[in-house]
């Protein structure tokens, strides 16, 4: 079941953004793990679709979390306390804290904006931009980056369901897998080029590079309390980065 909305898309939005500039700016793991435990879980739980979101959260975050193990675990310059030794590579107690530092902080990143991204209302997020007067080429890359993960994901499945209606079978070996995979990306990608194309030509036919005023369809559902909020919030996130790195930088 679809969650309740109560804020504007744009403040959702904004609030997932400044969040991600906090927890770079504390860079602190009992600050990260708070957010990932306090806003993340919850946010997934209560979204609707929580097992859809999980698995996009593990597929784009685990190679991450993977490459980060493997890079800084193995081959850390600063690390002292030697846990394996491997010849050129060395597992280090210090590696291996930084890369689960370093994993935690892109699971937040990838927690909070692929929630986000997931859940947005797109056409009120691009009605609301509209109605507040941003740029038109703007508005279409900031919806068109949003929306492209539930369409890649749509396509995705309908390629799949029509290549098994054609027979294709996905066995348990490697090399079956890969086939498999092959099959499925190789239309996706060429679908996704052309759709692109598609749209460009549709666009220019309906005028989007014409300089005239623009308007939505979609009445505007932000409020002034939520522009207000959002201005405060914005000069408030600013302000404590501004000084928490300044008082950093002096301790």
């Amino acid at each position: 079941m679809p969650r309740r909305r109560t804020l504007n898309p744009l403040t959702e939005l904004l609030g997932a953004v400044l969040l991600v500039v906090l927890v770079l700016v504390v860079n602190r793991w009992e600050f990260s793990l708070a957010v990932l435990l306090l806003v993340v879980v919850p946010a997934v739980l209560v979204s609707g679709q929580p097992r859809r979101i999980g698995v996009a959260i593990v597929l784009v975050a685990g190679p991450l979390l993977l490459s980060s193990v493997l890079l800084h675990g193995l081959f850390f310059p600063e690390g002292r306390v030697v846990l394996l030794d491997l010849g050129p590579a060395r597992v280090t107690q210090e590696g291996l804290v930084f890369a689960a530092l370093m994993g935690l902080r892109m699971s937040v990143f990838t927690g909070v904006l692929l929630t986000t991204a997931m859940t947005l209302d797109l056409p009120d997020l691009i009605a609301t931009m509209t109605h507040r007067g941003w740029n038109r080429k703007l508005v279409f890359i900031i919806g068109s980056a949003l929306g492209l993960l539930p369409h890649v994901a749509l396509r995705a499945r309908q390629i799949t369901r029509a290549q098994q209606a054609r027979g294709l079978v996905v066995g348990r070996g490697p090399l079956s897998r890969l086939r498999a995979l092959l099959m499925v990306t190789t239309p996706l990608v060429i679908g996704l080029l052309v759709d692109a194309s598609e749209r460009n030509h549709m666009l220019e036919a309906r005028g989007f590079s014409s300089s005239g005023p623009r308007t939505s369809y979609l009445p505007d559902t932000d409020t002034t309390a939520q522009r207000s909020g959002r201005r405060v919030a914005t000069v408030a996130v600013l302000l404590f980065a501004a000084a928490w790195l300044v008082i950093g930088a002096v301790g």
